[in-house]
């Protein structure tokens, strides 16, 4: 039914699943496409097979040789640790460019590439247990062990990582096999002020002019199996790489991307809505606004402290601007009412059958009171939460504490992320914490999470940390205990914690591991025995949930995103942000230019200026245009996990990488809106003239792809 009714959503909305793409045959090719649909939606031919992720971004093969495209914003991580290995360099600034393969950097020993090899459904096996009277409690256990299952029997085939993802609440599951690859290498980022030119200003804004992409590459052992990093690694070879269009893209010509999109919410509740535009994001915005202050009034404490903090006043800062974007289109697009409207038409379609009624009011009226009790808690659970990802030290001991207390349990009974898989992951995280951690600034994030926390109204306080506080003597005294020490824990004690007992850890004389393990035994562990009973009922509710939407209406039936591989098609094409108001599709460098103040964020590097004198000569200027392209956007339908996701033509080649969305259609995440939802693309042309200005030309001399003038 599901692969039937997706011909009938409107073709430009949409995260398809692969599988679904061949019931759209008819539909594609009218729109443009000219490769078979059957092609398009098998992972394992091109273009599908030359579509990667590196676990958050997405990404690209370029090359028989393991060179991979995505945004530059995606490797930031993987300059700040190499840039670790300079004493007077700041890779994140001033980009980088490797003069031979020898001097491709490692992005990390936490930097991953996966690349699906099949996609199965696991369904039944799911769901074998299960039956219409299990608890819910029971029913999240059972579902979890049955996932841990099928991923422990992929998992023991070498070299690969595997997961179970739910489609269509819970009505479906497939288990994704990826090879894992472990050796990732900087081949070529641009200097900040291009990759990321217009700073925040510019973000998910139109018109725009940054260059965000980048080159990595991928590398394995000499005999093709995954292996951590060694100088004896040998380039990856795909079984296919993408082929560039060298014309770039065109106002109105049909483009599709394929990539990772981690999370939507179209077929969220009205109640859910509402309380988005009303608490959580107003919430959001706030504190990030607090947070950010504190980090940037930390950063002016010299180029370490800026350099390490870069990264988070920039996580926080993208979240800030979606949240505040939302509200925004909340406002002005009408998005709250037409979801409203929907959820009306349910109800009514639900009360208008006897049948229906009985089957899935009930449903209805569960799912609010979900809703409600977690909304009681909403403040609580997000300040805690940013507690422990804030406070360096609080998440290391937390972690291992948990990781103690889940280790006398057989591994299959243990909490996800805390199995014998993750054990590596959790090293390495451990090990990397300097290169992101400013204790001044932590200590400041840390006091302002426990004022917060302790200014909430009583019943929303966690008892456990108040009666820690009460020992410590209060905050300041507390924090006096907490830093005592003006630095982590070095990186061989972070990582010695994951080796020892539980008893072993409440025997240590540490503060930071006493305050994990109140938080722990006196709240958390409780807190997850509701959070589990909360996803049992989810489990049971959100099948028919979405069993009453497919079958009330003739709409969207694709699934919200979940981080797996997706398939987006429409056309290059601007759009109307306000009455009289027309956005071309494209943007120039001399519209770079024109922005160019030689300040940050709009200080264009002293190479890309030089070589805009001549560019009328480059072999990327486009005639019809009068100028290299820069960026374009298109009515492609994405979310955050696209970034890098690369853009493709009719025929499936590359004309450029998305990296962001229209600020006017941010609330697209929860409806989308035909006339305003866009893309915003970097035109493969630009990464190529600037490529060519920055003397990139040796990179893939070997197949002469990337550097092709046809």
């Amino acid at each position: 039914m599901l692969l039937v009714l997706a011909s009938l959503s409107h073709a430009d909305e949409g995260m398809w699943l692969p599988e679904q793409l061949p019931a759209m045959s008819e539909q594609l090719t009218e729109m443009g496409l000219e490769i078979p649909a059957d092609q398009l939606g098998d992972t394992t031919q091109e273009p599908l097979s030359s579509i990667v992720s590196l676990g958050f971004c997405s990404a690209s093969f370029l090359s028989a040789e393991g060179l991979i495209g995505t945004n530059h914003h995606c490797v930031e991580g993987y300059l700040q640790y190499a840039g670790a290995s300079f004493e007077d360099r700041d890779l994140n600034l001033e980009g980088y460019l490797a003069s031979d393969r020898a001097g491709e950097l490692p992005a990390g020993p936490s930097a991953r590439l996966y690349v699906v090899e099949s996609i199965t459904d696991v369904t039944e096996a799911v769901e074998k247990k299960l039956r219409t009277r299990t608890k819910d409690a029971k029913r999240f256990e059972l579902v979890e062990d049955a996932e841990k299952a099928l991923i422990a029997e992929c998992e023991a085939v070498p070299n690969h990582r595997c997961e179970v993802a739910s489609y269509y609440g819970g009505q479906q599951y497939r288990l994704i096999s990826k090879l894992e690859i472990k050796d990732i290498r900087l081949v070529y980022a641009p200097p900040q002020s291009v990759g990321s030119y217009g700073g925040e200003i510019d973000n998910w804004v139109w018109p725009r002019h940054a260059g965000d992409f980048s080159l990595i590459r991928a590398y394995v052992a000499p005999d093709g199996s995954s292996a951590a990093y060694s100088p004896d690694n040998v380039p990856y070879q795909p079984r296919s790489h993408l082929q560039i269009d060298a014309t770039g893209a065109q106002d109105g010509e049909f483009v599709m991307v394929a990539g990772y999109p981690g999370a939507t919410y179209r077929y969220k509740t009205a109640r859910e809505l509402r309380f988005a535009e009303a608490i959580s994001y107003p919430f959001g915005v706030q504190l990030s606004n607090e947070l950010i202050a504190i980090l940037e009034q930390e950063s002016e404490a010299g180029p370490e402290a800026a350099q390490k903090l870069n990264a988070p006043i920039g996580w926080i800062a993208n979240g800030l601007k979606y949240r505040q974007g939302n509200l925004d289109n909340f406002h002005t697009s009408g998005v709250v009412e037409r979801k409203q409207a929907q959820w009306a038409e349910l109800e009514a379609w639900v009360e208008a059958d006897p049948v229906d009624e009985k089957l899935y009011g009930p449903v209805l009226e569960e799912l609010d009171a979900l809703q409600a009790a977690s909304e009681a808690t909403y403040e609580t659970d997000v300040l805690l939460g940013y507690f422990r990802w804030l406070a360096s030290n609080l998440g290391v001991h937390h972690t291992a504490y948990r990781w103690s207390v889940e280790q006398q349990k057989p591994d299959l009974k243990r909490r996800s992320g805390f199995q014998d898989r993750d054990l590596e992951r959790t090293q390495q995280r451990f090990d990397q914490l300097e290169q992101t951690t400013w204790i001044p600034a932590d200590r400041a994030l840390t006091r302002h999470m426990l004022e917060r926390l302790q200014a909430l109204p009583l019943d929303k306080h966690v008892p456990a940390l108040d009666a820690w506080l009460e020992e410590q003597g209060g905050i300041d005294a507390a924090l006096e205990t907490l830093y005592a020490e003006s630095s982590l824990i070095s990186a061989e004690e972070r990582v010695a914690l994951l080796e020892m007992s539980q008893a072993e850890l409440q025997a240590l004389d540490n503060p930071w591991m006493q305050l994990a393990i109140a938080l722990e035994d006196g709240f958390m562990a409780d807190k997850r025995k509701a959070d589990d009973l909360e996803r049992g009922a989810q489990l049971r509710l959100q099948p028919m949930y979405m069993q009453a939407l497919l079958k009330s209406s003739e709409g969207s039936v694709y699934p919200d995103a979940n981080s797996t591989l997706r398939v987006t098609v429409g056309h290059v094409k601007g759009y109307s942000p306000a009455d009289a108001v027309w956005h071309l599709p494209n943007t120039t460098v001399a519209g770079m230019l024109a922005k160019n103040t030689g300040e940050e964020p709009f200080a264009a590097p002293e190479f890309l200026v030089q070589a805009a004198e001549t560019r009328t000569e480059s072999p990327w200027f486009d005639a019809d245009l009068g100028d290299v392209p820069v960026d374009f956007t298109s009515t492609l339908d994405s979310t955050g996990g696209n970034s890098g996701s690369a853009t493709l033509n009719a025929q499936g080649q590359l004309v450029g990488f998305l990296f962001d969305g229209n600020y006017e259609a941010i609330s697209a995440d929860w409806v989308f809106d035909d006339a305003l939802t866009r893309s915003i693309h970097v035109d493969v042309r630009y990464a190529l003239w600037v490529l060519d200005s920055a003397g990139a030309g040796h990179i893939e001399e070997s197949t002469e792809q990337l550097l092709k003038r046809e």
